[in-house]
């Protein structure tokens, strides 16, 4: 089992879950783990990666932000693995004759 070490921590795991899917999509291992609240009884989340993914992570991170950061549309995919505008429930047509 590898060490891993904290990349970022987040508010919440649905804040956390997209940047971990973001790694894992540039080949970079990635775990979102649950902190329980702290004093503050603010629940937050950690995304995880290996020790020896560390460096590796945060390049990734970094070329995202350079080229713009994610968009609205990007950050939707990841988050539901569906595209921007995708209708969540197929269309029912009606047969009116």
């Amino acid at each position: 089992m590898p060490d891993w070490q904290c990349f970022l921590t987040c508010p919440d795991e649905a804040s956390a879950a997209p940047v971990a899917h973001y790694l894992r999509l540039h080949d970079c291992p990635a775990l979102v783990f649950p902190v329980p609240p702290s004093f503050q009884l603010t629940p937050t989340a950690e995304v995880r990666v290996p020790a020896e993914f560390l460096r590796r992570a945060h390049h990734i991170w970094a070329a995202a932000d350079t080229l713009g950061g994610l968009s609205d549309g990007e950050l939707e995919y990841l988050a539901t693995g569906k595209l921007p505008g995708a209708a969540s429930e197929p269309h029912k047509q009606d047969d009116a004759a």
